[in-house]
């Protein structure tokens, strides 16, 4: 189930979400493959992520059909107790400063795993821009 804030506290959309997660690159990397729904219009995304062991930090790369236009948002950042932060930031449509885009990636148990995304406008602040809260289907 995702959720999605549009203002500070002003839930705009709440919709289901399924995807798939595959390990690539000899197990380098993690690509989440998904899909879902804004306002009832289909949306497709990619969140691929990894550990750079030479820089070491997590790195990620967000693609999707609704946020980032034809824009690919990198990341990086550091771990937290049960997963990683990564930081990334997007353009202003307005032309004025880019805003941020923190993502927290929280395993909560083997078959629960909890991703959050924030905005961090250009002026300061930041605001709970999504939350998808994933379980995994056994076969």
């Amino acid at each position: 189930m995702t959720k999605l804030w549009a203002e500070l506290d002003v839930l705009i959309d709440e919709s289901a979400v399924v995807g798939s997660f595959q390990l690539i690159l000899d197990g380098r990397f993690v690509l989440f493959l998904y899909q879902g729904s804004v306002e009832g219009e289909p949306q497709h995304g990619m969140f691929t992520f990894g550990y750079n062991t030479l820089s070491d930090q997590y790195e990620a790369s967000w693609v999707d059909s609704w946020h980032n236009n034809t824009a690919i948002m990198f990341c990086v950042g550091t771990s937290m107790e049960r997963g990683f932060s990564v930081l990334g930031n997007y353009p202003d449509p307005t032309g004025r400063p880019d805003w941020g885009w923190r993502t927290e990636v929280e395993l909560v148990d083997k078959d629960h795993l909890l991703i959050t995304a924030y905005n961090i406008h250009s002026e300061g602040g930041e605001a709970k821009a999504t939350e998808s809260r994933l379980s995994r289907v056994k076969k």
